[in-house]
């Protein structure tokens, strides 16, 4: 029972180091389950609305979805304030590019560029080439579907990538407020029903104060280092 006890203790030591290491600030998988951590403030996503997805590649349900016009186009963004103390900060999501996209190299049909901005600042630009051209950019981002469909638009094929890898979306963060935003760009950006963009599965987690444990959590622990402590007293 003592080494049960111990062992309960040092897992939960172990948990609670890993825990503190990057808490989640927000969720959201667009289908109804989103999460916010406690005292923290949300605002945006604004030129957008929900679509329904294609299943495919962890690709499913509702995923939110901007298809605005211009050069640049409106931008989405996602503001997180009342942040605690915190040293860095990652985001991950999957991004899918949606219908006719034309690469960097395609033309007087492109560039449809993807650019992502953190706090003012943009960080990547990225475009693929689902219609024309033949250098696809993708920053850095995971490949989970190429040219495949993720959406209702049978016409074109998409691609969707897992942005978690990107190495600019885990950086050194110390601001009380968060500011992610996606805008397209470019002279051959269209929009509309010709193409869009949408993220699905967005998670923001950072090093900030973890979650008090539960009572029953500390009892545990508290019974654990009780053990160990008799155990240690018996053996001199």
């Amino acid at each position: 029972m003592k080494s049960h006890a111990l062992a309960a203790a040092l897992a939960f030591l172990a948990a609670g180091s890993a825990h503190a290491a990057m808490n989640t600030l927000y969720s959201d998988d667009y289908d109804g389950n989103e999460f916010v951590a406690a005292g923290v403030s949300v605002s945006g996503l604004a030129n957008g609305g929900l679509e329904d997805a294609v299943t495919n590649g962890g690709w499913s349900g509702k995923y939110f979805a901007n298809r605005t016009q211009g050069d640049p186009a409106g931008m989405s963004f996602l503001t997180l304030g009342n942040l605690t103390e915190h040293t860095e900060v990652s985001v991950s999501f999957l991004l899918g590019f949606l219908e006719s996209w034309d690469g960097f190299d395609a033309g007087t049909y492109g560039p449809d560029n993807l650019d992502i901005y953190i706090d003012g600042s943009r960080v990547a630009r990225l475009t693929a080439t689902n219609a024309l051209g033949s250098a696809d950019e993708f920053g850095g981002g995971t490949v989970v579907v190429y040219r495949g469909q993720i959406n209702g638009n049978p016409y074109y094929s998409d691609v969707l990538l897992d942005m978690s890898t990107a190495p600019y979306l885990t950086f050194a963060h110390t601001a009380s407020t968060l500011t992610v935003g996606i805008q397209a760009s470019g002279s051959g950006w269209q929009g509309g029903d010709d193409e869009g963009w949408g993220v699905d599965s967005l998670a923001i987690t950072y090093d900030g104060i973890p979650a008090v444990p539960e009572p029953s959590t500390w009892a545990m622990l508290g019974a654990g280092l009780a053990g160990l402590a008799v155990t240690a007293r018996r053996r001199t």
